[in-house]
């Protein structure tokens, strides 16, 4: 793996998923990556994890943040001193995916990490940009086995859901997730081809 590929994380699970085990370095853990997120949603995670400023402010060379209008909106009403109001972030995450998302991956290889039940929204992604490569998270763990940059994905997976453990079912990790691995239109695929 040696040209620059953007990992597009356009919501919070990802991150949410990875930070709760503790493994939140595996998504720049190929070297040859350069993550893009849309500003909003980096804003909300630091509402509720502001522990990860320093991640972001340590890796801010490899993290780009996209400010969608709605990102700058919300800018201008902060400034204000006025409430920005509920659901901004799924706000500009569909102003990312209609206005911005060609911008910011232009022609590199892109690989779009999501959580599983978001599979239905993010897959309009494909109709931007025939390099778009969509993966949830578990699926790119086992990519990482597959590349060694991790020993074990059962290890990883198992204990992100240990610390992910919770009452509510809204918020418990899926012991057997979905390894959703759809690879871009163009043919390109970031990572090599799982053998079935």
């Amino acid at each position: 793996m040696s040209n620059r590929i953007k990992i597009v994380v356009p919501d919070a699970g990802p991150i949410n998923t990875l930070a709760a085990a503790g493994k939140l370095e595996l998504l720049l853990a190929p070297s040859n990556t350069d993550v893009v997120m849309i500003e909003s949603v980096v804003n909300e995670i630091l509402v509720r994890a502001p522990e990860l400023q320093a991640f972001f402010e340590q890796h801010a060379a490899r993290i780009k943040r996209v400010a969608t209008s709605v990102c700058v909106d919300d800018r201008d009403k902060a400034a204000r001193g006025l409430p920005i109001g509920k659901g901004r972030g799924d706000l500009a995450i569909a102003d990312f995916i209609m206005n911005f998302i060609d911008e910011a991956v232009g022609n590199a290889p892109a690989l779009v990490i999501f959580e599983d039940k978001k599979l239905g929204r993010l897959r309009t992604l494909e109709q931007y940009s025939a390099n778009t490569h969509f993966i949830t998270t578990a699926a790119y763990l086992r990519k990482l086995e597959a590349e060694g940059i991790i020993t074990s994905f059962d290890e990883t997976w198992s204990e992100i859901v240990s610390k992910s453990h919770s009452s509510d079912p809204r918020l418990h990790r899926e012991p057997n997730p979905q390894e959703i691995d759809a690879p871009a239109g163009s043919g390109s695929s970031v990572f090599r081809m799982r053998e079935r």
